[in-house]
């Protein structure tokens, strides 16, 4: 069936292109679409107000012209010019239409003594209208948000901004938000482009459970700070001008400019933060400067966060049917003391308490300089920045055999009980291993870009664009430290009341230092760079008033370089003349962990702790034992051409677009493997009918792709002996492949209500999995019983989904709500990465069925507020590679609150007061179908205060 389904799908979308075609001869459209708007009778200056809200736009007077004048009641279609005739009638002003707004002056000539003041529009209302506007010029299906919903919508980065739009979804590390989703989908299947370039930084989690040294294609939204941003744009209709590369959808970043304001600009922001874990501290600081002189504009700004943040909770290294073997069992039942040594039951393994922290910087900064004039648009801009700082994490657990309490012949198990699984869910141990982890690492991403952009109106028919850019990221550990100690104490291990957050008890002073004794470190370095290279030169040429022409082509070049270096299991009881006990250490480098909640242990400074071994803390090719070493090196080169031809008229826009994509894949770690090659046609087709002035239709039909992941060309050399398993590259990789159909219903019911529902479906062909070589790509010499595995196309799964978005400010009051949800289903297969066979099929990585978002706000021009809360349905992270301990891993359900306060003292001054996780909600990372628990966090509660100035 979905075979067939996948079929049609197709040839639904070439007949269409062939159909579509015939639109290059219809009429053309008129852009100049009246808003319907509803302004109640009252005072003129707040009449003003609601008309700039409506139209998105700013406005100048004179107070003294419009302070004490009222208006009739404004209803029904209008533009602009319209509104304001109604408004003015009647009295002796009248009013000028400029590019960013409107200037309000009396009839008679105005003398230059006169005070014009120019009165900046920025409530909720104006950035509603805002992403609205963003929203409706785009010819494809698409979401956006503007400068103004950036600063005001609460967010201590970029990735907190986003989350409020229909199908986008976030992950959260330490509290904050950090790689986005659009629709559900593999963050890594998401393109980000920034200045109209495509960008990739990363950085990580200090979780192993979230995955450590992560390296991806998905861009890392808290690297920079919110406040560089003028608009984001989630693109998710693709168009053939776009850049190609993401099937589910592309992030459009764009950083503010000088000539988005006229004249000079200067705001400045500082905040200082408090968090429930960690205290006061946190201090946040923005600012920008600008100026315009006729047709050249210059703009600086920047943008500082230090903060400390604490995560904390309880954790496992999953589960495991484990045989107990070498401990006292007498004091159990006869079946529990048979079961257990034949390895019956599940066990929990790890059961730690667990406390993350870190000290944070992040910076950002950007200079623009922009010329435009009636026929040229030049534009350079420079963004820099960087987030680094220190982590540390404090563990406590039972660490014995198989990571069980159990040391073998001294422990003795008093009582067990399971669940209906045959889950271990409650155990108590009498002389028990117990044991610390201290961890220390310094982090430092540093991410900077160049771009220079040009506009060029040729003549009234040719237009040219250019684009060349720069981008590079590089993401360094210079070290990430342990140190082990361990000791011996009874310890229950209780999950029967809280499944998800074990009750763990020890019967010993954990804080007694004696009781512990060294037992060995981990040093490692880590550091990965990526760079891009790009170049995009458009053409666009109107044939006649019907029909408008645009061509091009694009250049990138994309490099990445990994290097990882480890020395584990440095035995610190088998160096001499060394500390052996805790006791041994300076009492300065021993100290109490009291940030836990449920227990408080001993935690060690782990870099001084390991120079008392002869160990450098900090240049791992100083030290004598042995060094495991990784490095990898990828290059790829990208060409693509565009044509799209588009048309309008009277109630119709057609955009029809074929696109040429020709990649090359260098993994310079697979030598001598050739690069991998593809060539791609990717159609697309977007349509809007604007069945009358307050609903659109629009649709979209498209071919996209995605490139194989970082770490599918990596897939070689190591061989798995206990499973007789060989893994090979793969030169005959292609992309994922996506099949796009998108259908969305817009309407405008006046300028204080907004209605969207889309549908959309998505075709996954040449979906990546793990599976055997073909025996005709093996060698002669591969013995027979071994597994020979490599990442190849061989799956295909779909997506389908509804996304219904709800903006609406009450007639008569200054509240209005927000609401947005979006339903998700998809499915592929996966495959068992130790033998290559299909297992099952299950719901694609990231993917939550329900994501959802509401808003209730109230906005006056002197008082404005937004209390919101996100919700994220259940969503598996990957499944199938962990066979061992679980099937699959994932996230519960959890719900986010955040508020924001604005009060305005004067046009100038404004006050501002944001909230997050009020809830102070809880991470639960789960392991296997059955929900068993496997890493539960929280982050505490943030709150900031500041003061805005802005002339």
């Amino acid at each position: 069936m979905l075979k067939q389904v996948r079929t049609l799908n197709k040839s639904i979308l070439v007949y269409f292109f062939i159909g579509a075609s015939c639109l290059t001869t219809l009429p053309s459209a008129a852009k100049n679409i009246n808003t319907f708007i509803y302004i109640p009778a009252g005072s003129l200056s707040d009449s003003l107000r609601e008309v700039a809200n409506a139209y998105a736009v700013s406005f100048s007077s004179n107070p003294s012209f419009i302070n004490d004048k009222t208006t009739s009641t404004l209803v029904g279609d209008h533009t602009l010019a319209q509104a304001l005739d109604f408004l003015l009638r009647g009295s002796e002003l009248t009013y000028k239409i400029q590019d960013k707004g409107f200037v309000i002056f009396q009839k008679k000539i105005t003398t230059n003594n006169e005070i014009l003041e120019e009165i900046t529009v920025k409530g909720i209302r104006y950035s509603l209208a805002s992403s609205r506007n963003l929203k409706h010029n785009n010819k494809t299906i698409s979401e956006a948000i503007s400068a103004q919903d950036i600063t005001d919508i609460p967010n201590t980065n970029l990735a907190e901004a986003l989350q409020y739009i229909p199908g986008v979804a976030i992950t959260r590390e330490a509290g904050e938000g950090r790689q986005v989703s659009i629709r559900g989908n593999y963050p890594d299947f998401s393109l980000v482009t920034l200045n109209g370039m495509p960008v990739l930084a990363n950085n990580d989690s200090p979780m192993d459970s979230r995955v450590q040294k992560q390296r991806d294609r998905s861009f890392d939204f808290n690297i920079l700070p919110a406040e560089l941003f003028k608009q984001i744009h989630v693109i998710k209709a693709y168009s053939a001008d776009k850049i190609a590369g993401g099937i589910s959808g592309t992030m459009a970043l764009q950083t503010i400019n000088p000539l988005d304001n006229e004249g000079f600009k200067f705001i400045i922001t500082p905040e200082v933060g408090y968090n429930d874990y960690v205290g006061t501290g946190a201090k946040r600081y923005s600012s920008l400067i600008s100026n315009t002189w006729n047709n050249w504009g210059v703009l600086a700004s920047v943008a500082y966060t230090t903060r400390e943040s604490l995560e904390q909770g309880a954790n496992t290294f999953r589960w495991r049917n484990i045989a107990i073997d070498g401990a006292d069992l007498s004091a159990l039942t006869q079946s529990q003391a048979l079961h257990l040594p034949q390895g019956d039951y599940i066990v929990p393994r790890g059961n730690r308490y667990s406390v993350w922290q870190a000290t944070q910087q992040r910076f950002g900064a950007n200079l623009s300089v922009e010329y435009k004039n009636e026929t040229t648009h030049f534009d350079f801009d420079m963004l820099s920045g960087f987030l680094k700082g220190d982590r540390y994490e404090y563990h406590l657990y039972p660490r014995g055999e198989q990571s069980t309490p159990i040391i073998k012949g001294l422990t003795t198990i008093t009582d067990i009980q399971t669940n209906e699984n045959n889950e271990l869910v409650y155990a108590r141990y009498e002389n028990a291993r117990v044991a610390t982890e201290s961890r220390t690492q310094e982090i430092n991403t540093a991410y900077q870009q160049g771009v220079l952009s040009l506009t060029q109106q040729v003549n009234k028919n040719w237009k040219v664009s250019a684009i060349l850019g720069k981008e590079q990221s590089k993401y360094d550990i210079p070290y990430s430290n342990k140190i082990y100690t361990q000791g011996i104490s009874d310890v229950t291990i209780d999950y029967r009341k809280t499944p998800f957050y074990a009750d763990i008890n020890y019967s010993e002073n954990l804080k007694n230092p004696t009781m512990w004794q060294m037992h060995h470190g981990d040093i490692e370095q880590y550091n990965s760079n990526s760079e891009y290279t790009f170049a995009k030169l458009d053409f666009q040429y109107d044939i006649n008033s019907l029909i408008t022409l645009q061509f091009g082509a694009d250049w990138t070049l994309f490099e990445n370089k990994m290097y990882n270096a480890q020395q584990n299991d440095i035995f610190l009881n088998e160096l001499t003349n060394t500390p052996q006990q805790l006791t041994d250490l300076p009492t300065s480098y021993v100290s109490s962990q009291n940030a836990h909640k449920n227990l408080q242990w001993l935690k060690i400074n782990t870099n001084e702790a390991l120079k008392l071994y002869g160990i450098d803390p900090f240049n791992i090719q100083n030290n004598s034992s042995s060094i495991t070493t990784e490095a990898e090196h990828i290059q790829e080169y990208s060409r693509g051409a565009y044509t799209l031809i588009s048309t309008e008229q009277a109630q119709w826009e057609a955009h029809i677009g074929l696109r040429y994509q020709a990649e090359s894949i260098t993994s310079h770690t697979q030598a001598p493997y050739s690069p991998i090659s593809y060539s791609l046609w990717l159609p697309t087709f977007n349509g809007s009918y604007f069945i009358n002035d307050k609903w659109r239709l629009r649709v979209g039909l498209s071919k996209n792709y995605s490139k194989p992941l970082l770490n599918s060309l990596s897939f070689d050399g190591s061989n798995d002996t206990p499973n007789n398993t060989k893994y090979t590259f793969n030169s005959s990789l292609k992309p994922y492949l996506s099949y796009n159909t998108d259908i969305s219903l817009e309407a405008d019911f006046s300028s204080r209500s907004t209605f969207n529902i889309s549908l959309f479906y998505k075709d996954l062909d040449d979906y990546i999995v793990t599976t055997q070589v073909p025996l005709s790509k093996t060698s002669e010499s591969t013995t027979p019983d071994i597994n020979n595995l490599w990442l190849s196309n061989a799956e295909s799964a779909y997506q389908w989904g509804a996304e219904i978005s709800l903006n609406y400010l009450i007639h008569n009051s200054d509240w209005g709500i927000n609401l947005q949800t979006t339903y998700n289903k998809g499915k592929v297969t996966y495959y068992d990465s130790n033998n290559g066979s299909a297992l099952f099929k299950k719901n694609l990585p990231f993917l939550s069925k329900i994501t959802a978002s509401s808003m209730i706000f109230y906005d006056h021009p002197k008082f404005n507020f937004k209390l919101g809360a996100i919700f994220r349905d259940k969503y598996l992270v990957r499944a199938g590679s962990l066979l061992l301990d679980e099937n699959e891993t994932g996230f519960m359900p959890t719900v986010y609150w955040d508020a924001n306060i604005n009060y305005y003292f004067s046009n100038h001054w404004k006050l501002k007061f944001s909230a997050f996780n009020l809830s102070n909600e809880q991470e639960r990372q789960y392991s296997n179908s059955t929900l068993r628990a496997y890493n539960s966090t929280t982050s505490g509660r943030t709150y900031y205060l500041g003061l805005s100035y802005h002339n």
